[in-house]
């Protein structure tokens, strides 16, 4: 298996990133929201640009947070955190065994767009963040008020072998319709893919589409959107395929 680490970097907390689906939107930190819309921030660069949109990790977002906690409670700007380690060493800390990772980090920008503006200014950190390799992705947002930069983001990128993640809306964390944009990561090499709104209840079995739009359940409140591919194997009449692979993946978004 092939093992990759990138990492650019120059462009308090100690909060792990978690979202807990027995809450609503209104009630989440201001935290969660600001990882979420930059994550769409970076989406809509990346689709714009021909890429598939990120899906946010949990577990690279707590690497991620790890880091730019440190790099305001230090003063220390780089990729090396006080331990030494790289981001590679922080994701497999949080249990992430990556195929590709790299990361991004920002310091100092006033908001989240001037930190968005300053990786795509820096070549180095643009291909790192447009890089058709990664699909997932953690972010870390600290500001701590009279620290040497004053705030501080992070990035972490990576993909997993086997691993196709599903993104709805761009990993936005809510819609006010049921009507959805869905991306399939890992469509473009199954031979079948079908969906479900409750992972019991499957549409028939269909051709891949990286992109797709679906309907929810109209009931405010939760939806968690399932995905199975087909991968590898001998196609059959009945649609599905011998000796395939079927990988699953899920998202969730808050219908108001």
């Amino acid at each position: 298996m092939r093992r990759r680490w990138r990492g650019f970097g120059v462009a308090l907390s100690f909060w792990l990133w978690q979202v807990a689906l027995s809450h609503t939107p209104g009630e989440w930190n201001a935290h969660t929201l600001r990882l979420h819309e930059m994550a769409v921030a970076i989406n809509q660069v990346r689709v714009a640009q021909g890429l598939p949109p990120l899906k946010l990790n949990p577990d690279l977002c707590r690497a991620a947070q790890l880091m730019s906690d440190e790099i305001l409670l230090t003063g220390r700007f780089g990729h090396l955190d006080s331990e030494g380690r790289r981001a590679d060493a922080r994701a497999r800390m949080f249990g992430y065994e990556f195929d590709w990772l790299g990361e991004n980090l920002a310091a100092g920008q006033s908001n989240a767009e001037r930190a968005l503006q300053a990786w795509l200014n820096s070549l180095s950190h643009r291909e790192n963040l447009l890089n058709p390799a990664y699909c997932e992705m953690g972010l870390g947002y600290t500001q701590l008020i009279g620290s040497r930069f004053g705030s501080c983001w992070a990035q972490v990128l990576g993909s997993r072998v086997g691993v196709y993640p599903l993104v709805i809306n761009l990993d936005a964390p809510f819609t006010d319709t049921p009507e959805v944009e869905l991306y399939v990561h890992g469509a473009e090499y199954a031979r079948a893919m079908r969906l479900s709104n409750d992972g019991i209840h499957w549409s028939d079995w269909q051709p891949p589409a990286t992109q797709l739009r679906w309907r929810l359940p109209s009931e405010p409140g939760w939806h968690t959107v399932y995905v199975q591919l087909q991968i590898g194997g001998s196609p059959l009449a009945s649609g599905e395929a011998s000796n395939a692979q079927v990988y699953e993946a899920s998202d969730s978004i808050y219908l108001r």
